[in-house]
């Protein structure tokens, strides 16, 4: 039986044997699968690098005006108290020092002697303000004539120590005070009742 030969053809391209749509529509093919690929490799990072790097501005951009004003109001604080500084002995002296609270008794006894009036200290609760500071009431019972009374008010106003007087009753007791007087003519008695309110330093 004679053997029959393959044909010569057989080795040729596959492409040849397409039609020439197919052949434009693999082309087509391969182009867009080329673009996607370039698309998804180096377009996309791309992409993300730049929105990354613009967040990574935009945050540099806000520590940098956070640190600008942090600096300015630091600034400012330094100028503040240097403002401040020479007067800082002054603020310390309206306070009353709890290490030296005789002193401050010292300076009422003193006032009420000054003015020929007698006069009863009663101090209250304590309510604290700050980490040194705190704020305590005063309560003052007084008792003289009228313008021994003014004249004790008037120098509590003018002590060093910071005193707020929120409230002052005066009513006449009704007897008569011809002892304290520099005069011969006897004065009604007047009592004050002064409430008022004292801040203290240290504990």
């Amino acid at each position: 039986m004679p053997l029959k030969l393959l044909p010569t053809n057989m080795n040729n391209n596959i492409l040849t044997r397409l039609t020439y749509p197919s052949k434009i529509a693999l082309s087509v093919l391969a182009f867009l699968a080329a673009a996607f690929a370039l698309f998804y490799w180096l377009i996309i990072p791309a992409v993300n690098n730049v929105e990354t790097t613009k967040v990574q501005m935009q945050n540099q951009r806000l520590a940098a005006e956070r640190d600008y004003a942090q600096g300015q109001n630091l600034k400012k604080i330094k100028d503040d108290i240097k403002a401040v500084a020479p007067r800082i002995g002054e603020i310390e002296q309206i306070f009353i020092s709890k290490s030296d609270s005789l002193s401050f008794v010292t300076s009422l006894e003193a006032a009420a002697e000054k003015n020929k009036v007698t006069e009863k200290a009663k101090l209250g609760a304590e309510t604290p303000l700050g980490k040194f500071y705190s704020q305590i009431p005063l309560r003052l019972d007084v008792s003289g004539n009228f313008s021994g009374l003014i004249g004790f008010v008037t120098d509590l106003e003018t002590l060093k120590k910071y005193i707020n007087i929120n409230s002052l009753q005066i009513t006449a007791i009704g007897s008569e005070l011809p002892i304290k007087t520099e005069t011969s003519t006897p004065q009604k008695i007047l009592a004050a009742q002064i409430s008022a309110f004292t801040y203290w330093q240290g504990q």
